[in-house]
C-alpha cells in the first residue's frame, strides 16, 4: 500500500492505517521491528509515536531504498523467514499481512520469537480464511491462509500468552454494540440508521468513504498518529476490536497480540 498513489482504494488505505494506529499504542520506550515494512509509513509512524528504535525489514531492496529516502527510517533488506537481526534484540515485533505470503508460517513465527527479548510482544495480523475475499477470486500472492482456529494454534504453540483481535468485520450479532461497525450491519434496515452510522463514523473518525483527499494521502503519519474518539470504534469498520467469539463475528482480518 503506497499512500500517495492515486490508484489506492480507500478501503485498503484505511485498513492499513488502522493497523498501525493500533500498533502505536504499544511502542513507547521499545525497540521495534516492523517486518515486511513495505513503503515505510508505518515504520516511521511508530518511531514518531515514541519507540526508542525502529527497524524495518523488507525483502525488496527497492522498497527499502524508497523507505529510507522518503521517511529516513532504518529499512534493511531481509527475508521474514531469516530475519537479519540478532537474537533477543527487539522488544516488539509488528507484522501486518506477512504470514500469508511466506512459504513456512511456522518458520516465520519462530524467527519472530528468536529476535524478541524475553517478555517481548508480537502484534501479528493475517486474513481470516473463508471470510477474506469470500466472494472474490483467491489472492494469487498468498501462499496460504489460516482460519481463526489455525491462527490461534500457531500463536499458542510459540508464545506463553496471547489475545485475539479483529478488523473489518463482515457481520456480527445485533446484541453487540460493535455490530454497528460491521459491513453487513444488522441495523441497516432500520430507517435512517445507516445514514446516522455513516455520519457518526465520519465525524468521530475523521474520514469518509470514496476517493481519498490529497492531504490524507500525502500525510499518512499524521493520520496514524491522530487519536480517534473512543466512541469511533463502535461505528468504524476499520478500527481494531477485541475478538469476542461468543458474539459470532466474521472478521476479514485476525490480529494476535502475544507475549514471549
Amino acid at each position: 500500500m503506497v499512500p500517495d498513489a492515486t490508484e489506492v482504494a480507500s478501503v485498503t488505505f484505511w485498513e492499513h492505517i488502522y493497523r498501525y494506529k493500533f500498533a502505536c499504542n504499544y511502542v513507547v520506550g521499545k525497540r521495534v521491528l516492523d517486518i515486511a515494512c513495505g513503503e515505510g509509513y508505518g515504520t516511521a509512524a511508530m518511531a514518531r509515536a515514541g519507540a526508542t528504535e525502529v527497524v524495518g525489514v523488507d525483502i525488496s531492496e527497492e522498497t527499502c531504498v524508497h523507505a529510507k529516502r522518503k521517511y529516513g527510517v532504518d529499512a534493511r533488506v531481509g527475508d521474514a523467514q531469516a530475519i537479519p537481526l540478532a537474537d533477543a534484540s527487539v522488544d516488539l515485533v509488528v507484522s501486518f499481512e506477512t504470514l500469508e505470503h511466506v512459504d513456512s508460517p511456522e518458520l516465520f513465527v519462530k524467527e519472530c520469537v528468536r529476535v524478541l527479548a524475553p517478555g517481548g510482544i508480537i502484534i501479528l495480523s493475517t486474513p481470516n480464511k473463508g471470510i477474506y475475499r469470500k466472494d472474490d477470486e483467491p489472492n494469487p500472492f498468498h501462499c496460504s491462509e489460516l482460519s481463526d482456529e489455525e491462527f490461534s494454534r500457531l500463536v499458542a504453540a510459540h508464545f506463553r500468552s496471547y489475545e485475539m483481535y479483529m478488523q473489518s468485520i463482515d457481520q456480527i450479532k445485533r446484541s453487540s454494540l460493535v455490530s454497528l461497525c460491521a459491513y453487513e450491519n444488522p441495523w441497516k434496515n432500520i430507517r435512517g440508521m445507516n445514514r446516522l452510522r455513516m455520519s457518526l463514523r465520519n465525524r468521530l473518525s475523521g474520514h469518509v468513504e470514496g476517493e481519498l483527499a490529497e492531504n490524507v494521502r500525502q500525510n499518512p503519519l499524521d493520520v496514524i498518529l491522530t487519536k480517534d474518539s473512543y466512541l469511533s470504534r463502535f461505528v468504524n469498520p476499520y478500527a481494531v476490536q477485541k475478538y469476542i467469539k461468543r458474539h459470532a463475528p466474521l472478521p476479514q482480518y485476525l490480529i494476535a497480540i502475544a507475549t514471549k
